[in-house]
Formats: C-alpha cells, sequence, structure tokens
C-alpha cells in the first residue's frame, strides 16, 4: 500500500523507567500503529467493492430499461403498418363501390333499370346470392337452378373483384370458401364451367401453386373449384380445386330483371 494511503492516529508514548518498560512500550506502540494501518487497508477495498457493485446494478437497471423501450417501440411500428394496411383495403373497397354506383347510376340516366330477388346482390347485369349453410358441390349447383340460376360463372376481372370482395366479409374464417361452377370432373385438366363452356385462359384467377389435384384420405383428386381469401387475395388469385364432395358454401348467379322506366329498389 503506497505510504499516502495509510491512515495514521495519534499515539501516545509512555516514557519508559528501564530496559523493560521502554520495551513494553515499544512493543505497544508498534502494535497499535500496525492495527491502524490494518484497518485502512481492509476499509478500502470494501469500498470499491460498493461502488463497482453499485454502478453495475445501475447498468443493468438501464439496459432492461432500453430492452422495455425497444419491445414497446416495435410493438407500437407493428400496429401502425397493421393500421395502414387496414386502411388502403378500405380505401379499395370504397373505390371499388363507388365504380359500382357510377355504373348504376349511368344505367338509370339511359332508362334502364336492373333489379335482383330479396336476398340477392346486383352487379352489372347479374344478380348474386351467396349461401350460408355448407353442400356438395352438385348439391349447391342444384339448389342454385331451383332459384333459377346456376353456379357462379366469371366472365370478367370486374365480376372477379366484386365476386372476390364480398367473400372478404362473408367468410368466418380462413377456410370458409364458396363454390363456384368449375370444373374438370368429365376429364381431368379439362376446366369446364357449370354451363359447358370452357375456361378462358385469359381470365383464369387460381391460387398458387393451384390447381394440384391433391389425392388424399381415398379420395381421386380435386375436381371441383371453390374461391375466396377472408384477408383478400393478391391480384385477385383465389381459386382453389377441393374435392367435389367437400362441403362447401356457395356462390349463385343469375340474370338481373331489366327493362323497366325507372328504378325502384324497395
Amino acid at each position: 500500500m503506497p505510504e499516502g494511503d495509510v491512515l495514521y492516529s495519534d499515539l501516545v508514548f509512555v516514557k519508559s523507567r528501564g530496559n523493560g518498560s521502554k520495551d513494553a512500550a515499544l512493543s505497544s506502540s508498534e502494535t497499535n500503529y500496525a492495527l491502524v494501518k490494518e484497518a485502512k487497508t481492509q476499509l478500502e477495498p470494501q469500498h470499491g467493492k460498493t461502488t463497482v457493485r453499485g454502478k453495475l446494478r445501475s447498468e443493468k437497471v438501464a439496459l432492461v430499461a432500453l430492452c422495455v423501450f425497444l419491445v414497446l417501440a416495435l410493438v407500437a411500428l407493428c400496429y401502425v403498418f397493421y393500421q395502414n394496411a387496414q386502411i388502403k383495403k378500405k380505401i379499395q373497397n370504397l373505390k371499388a363501390e363507388r365504380e359500382e354506383w357510377k355504373a348504376s347510376q349511368s344505367e338509370t340516366a339511359n332508362g334502364v333499370c336492373r333489379r335482383c330477388d330479396p336476398g340477392w346482390e346486383l352487379h352489372g347485369e347479374s344478380c348474386y346470392w351467396f349461401s350460408t349453410s355448407t353442400s356438395t358441390w352438385e348439391r349447391s349447383r342444384h339448389h342454385c337452378r331451383i332459384l333459377s340460376g346456376d353456379l357462379v360463372k366469371i366472365d370478367s376481372h370486374d365480376e372477379q373483384s366484386f365476386v372476390e370482395r364480398k367473400l372478404r366479409d362473408k367468410m368466418v374464417f380462413l377456410e370458409d370458401k364458396f363454390w363456384i361452377g368449375l370444373t374438370d370432373s368429365k376429364e381431368e385438366g379439362q376446366w369446364l364451367w357449370a354451363d359447358g363452356s370452357p375456361l378462358n385462359l385469359s381470365l383464369k384467377f387460381w391460387g398458387r401453386n393451384e390447381p394440384d389435384n391433391w389425392s388424399r384420405g381415398g379420395t381421386s383428386g380435386e375436381d371441383c373449384v371453390r374461391m375466396g381469401e377472408k384477408d383478400g387475395a393478391h391480384d385477385l388469385l383465389c381459386w382453389f380445386d377441393k374435392a367435389c364432395d367437400a362441403l362447401q358454401k356457395s356462390i349463385c348467379e343469375k340474370t338481373a330483371q331489366r327493362g323497366r322506366l325507372y328504378c325502384n329498389f324497395l
């Protein structure tokens, strides 16, 4: 230990009265000095350790606080991105609805009125009915025909956009998809609509890696088509082949009533 760091204390030396007393006093003074010096030596390291531990504890608290702040910032950022995505979807829906409204107003101005039966939804020259119960592809088509229609046939990009957008709100869960009138049950790979017309290859909206004709559980494959993406489909690609005996909801289509001189939507 450096001499400057040693703590000294006032010591009283007793005048010796003889050699024996002198030796005793000297021994006593040396002992006292050694004890003071030892006490200083022991106190200093303990004070240093306490200071280091305090600094480490403060640094740990600061690090934990920083980590918590970063996590909260990340959560907030994810929430903002999610809200922006939802807003963009709403804007797209509003734009599409505006275009539909403009088209209907144009038809009304020209003296042409189209309307649907109760429970059906109008788009262009067709009416659409979205079922709330599930059945096989064949039984779904049979039910549509009873209602004077058939399973929907997608004839245009606009029609696909309309149906895909409607399904976002009507689907309850991800696999809650709807039958459309497309099948290759007569010949594998030859896709035909329910009315017998072939699929227009410029108007196909298959999902990723579809159709895959996946065989499982002893089935012969997937020969009928369902559609829908609850969270919205990129580029409207939301057709999926499925075994025809699977239970799904369905979309019926029929020609809208027209020829009136004025529109009455009540």
